[in-house]
């Protein structure tokens, strides 16, 4: 198993994006049975040589719907594994990295983000807030927002996936859910005069 499906397992939380999309997994699964099922109505015996019987397809509009809808299913199941592959990779990356991560969420690596980053110090002031008055934003570390962004892009093309909607381009904004409008405008107006 996953270190996500593990962590899954054993720390449920009601609150978390990541888990509330493994909690759609099982009511995925339980649908295969049923389509299955479906699928067989649709066969009949027809005689093949000498005493044998074959399986063949007598209903081929019922075969081709339940085929559709089984194939729709598998593709949300399978964007969720898929999901879950990258973020396994991302976690055996940090491990690699020396970070250890004991939540296995998209939340804790910005958490992380969020606790990794160094205060800079204007030399002018001697304090975190430039000649002007302006708060100067705090320097972040790039892999690990790297990390976080290929997180998030991982979750939401899989919500995308199994909620049947198109896949949004992740904003800043979402990116980073401690980012606040401030300091994207301060890095914005930082490299204008930059």
């Amino acid at each position: 198993m996953s270190d996500v499906r593990d962590f899954y397992r054993d720390h449920h939380s009601n609150f978390d994006d990541l888990h509330k999309l493994l909690d759609k997994e099982p009511g995925l699964l339980a649908q295969l049975s049923p389509l299955r099922a479906r699928a067989l109505s649709c066969c009949g015996a027809v005689p093949g040589k000498g005493s044998e019987l074959k399986l063949a397809v007598v209903d081929p509009d019922g075969w081709d719907a339940t085929t559709r809808e089984q194939e729709a299913v598998m593709k949300k199941l399978d964007a969720i594994d898929t999901m879950v592959n990258k973020l396994d990779g991302i976690f055996a990356e940090m491990d690699a990295a020396g970070i250890e991560t004991k939540n296995k969420t998209v939340r804790e690596i910005w958490a992380i983000e969020q606790s990794k980053r160094t205060q800079v110090i204007d030399p002018h002031t001697c304090t975190n807030v430039d000649h002007l008055g302006h708060r100067i934003p705090p320097k972040q570390d790039a892999q690990l927002v790297a990390w976080g962004e290929r997180a998030n892009a991982a979750l939401q093309e899989a919500q995308a996936v199994v909620d049947g909607q198109q896949a949004a381009q992740p904003s800043a904004s979402l990116a980073n859910p401690w980012a606040s409008p401030l300091t994207e405008l301060a890095e914005k107006a930082k490299s204008l005069f930059a």
